[in-house]
């Protein structure tokens, strides 16, 4: 039997195990905030062992926020292929949302619903089983396998990705990030690129005085101010592939009787491959000039320093790279309809990777991006166990050139 072989027969044999472990994930709580990985990070150490993997490498900046390292050895010298993904989820939110517990993982038509189940258990959970299938043949690889599970992604990655990037944790030839892959059907695309983030906020002055007498004395409303400002900025700030968000926080005045004197509002910019922090800068300080020069009475100006981060670089991979091509052909092996080159929406962990010179595919994993972080979260168990495979086959591929 080939290493291919080997491989598919290994993950056919073992899909009703990837579904109870998965479920396992779903219902052992990781939610950021509060941030605390240490229960789930301790049930994936069971599973390594079950699966003969033998334990991670544990390395935290916080006692209770563990990242996890596996590696797999091949037997000879080559490339270092990484996979990745994150072990934190969002807060459940409002429960009665919810047509079923969050952290109770019931698998309906064909569905596995859950908190985490999209975002992304599902992918974390495939992974390590294609880990264990890439295993049984490690003797046929050339390089190594990483397997790097990270705390704090839904946090802004300061004790995750960020920190091991940093600390000089994370070492390879390509990283291959297991986020949902899905916009409007699961598995839509794998995404080579991914659109960066830079976040703002605008505030205004006003004149601060007593209501009564506003009119009398020509106040300047920074509400008021503000509010045209937000309006004008949804309809004039519009760029190609950019998605402009604008008054995602709003705040303003003081109480009744009393004229605000300050207001801002907060603007999320999802900015696509190819912008620099100092180009989209530039327009929004200009932009901003602009309206000065519309209005005489407006004073106002950009507060950069957001939390939790003014700006996130967006990603490009090589699209001729070896790790592209061996997960196309993964790909096409698996699914009848195999998925086209994409840009990802949303920004994952890749930047702080790719920061360190390792090319990485940000996403490309089981589950729908619309259905994270939101009530009913659920991901399809058939692409589940399809991602296992085709995770399993472009290792074989990119680390050995098996077909």
């Amino acid at each position: 039997m080939n290493a291919k072989n080997t491989v598919i027969t290994f993950l056919n044999d073992h899909d009703n195990a990837l579904l109870d472990f998965t479920r396992d994930l779903v219902a052992t709580p990781s939610p950021m905030p509060p941030g605390n990985e240490r229960a789930v990070a301790e049930r994936i150490q069971g599973e390594f062992n079950r699966l003969r993997l033998g334990a991670a490498q544990v390395i935290a900046a916080k006692p209770d926020r563990p990242n996890l390292l596996l590696k797999l050895d091949g037997g000879q010298p080559g490339p270092t292929l990484i996979f990745n993904g994150h072990t934190d989820t969002k807060p459940a939110g409002n429960r009665d949302e919810w047509k079923h517990d969050p952290l109770d993982p019931v698998v309906e038509n064909g569905k596995l619903y859950g908190l985490g189940s999209t975002d992304m258990k599902s992918g974390v959970a495939a992974m390590i089983y294609a880990t264990a299938a890439v295993a049984q043949v490690s003797e046929q690889l050339a390089g190594q396998l990483h397997l790097l599970l990270v705390a704090d992604e839904e946090g802004g990655s300061q004790l995750g990705a960020k920190f091991l990037a940093a600390e000089g944790y994370v070492s390879g030839d390509a990283i291959l990030i297991g986020e949902p892959a899905g916009i409007r059907r699961e598995l839509e695309s794998i995404a080579l690129d991914s659109r960066g983030i830079c976040c703002f906020r605008i505030r205004v002055h006003g004149d601060q005085m007593h209501s009564s007498l506003s009119d009398e004395f020509n106040a300047t409303n920074a509400s008021v101010k503000a509010a045209g400002l937000i309006t004008r900025f949804a309809q004039g700030f519009q760029r190609p592939n950019m998605t402009v968000n604008v008054g995602v926080t709003l705040q303003g005045g003081v109480y009744f009787g009393v004229i605000p004197g300050l207001a801002e509002f907060g603007c999320d910019l999802r900015v696509p491959p190819g912008s620099t922090e100092k180009g989209i800068r530039s327009e929004v300080e200009q932009w901003l000039a602009h309206q000065k020069q519309l209005d005489s009475k407006l004073r106002a100006e950009v507060v950069w320093q957001t939390p939790p981060s003014t700006w996130i670089d967006p990603v490009n991979f090589p699209h001729d790279h070896p790790l592209a091509t061996a997960l196309q052909q993964a790909a096409s092996e698996i699914l009848s309809d195999p998925p086209p080159i994409g840009c990802y929406p949303a920004a994952t962990d890749a930047p702080w990777f790719a920061a360190t010179g390792i090319p990485t595919i940000p996403a490309f994993g089981p589950g729908l991006l619309p259905l994270a972080h939101s009530p009913n979260e659920c991901v399809e168990i058939s692409s589940l166990f399809a991602c296992a495979r085709i995770y399993a086959l472009a290792a074989l591929r990119y680390l050995s050139d098996q077909t």
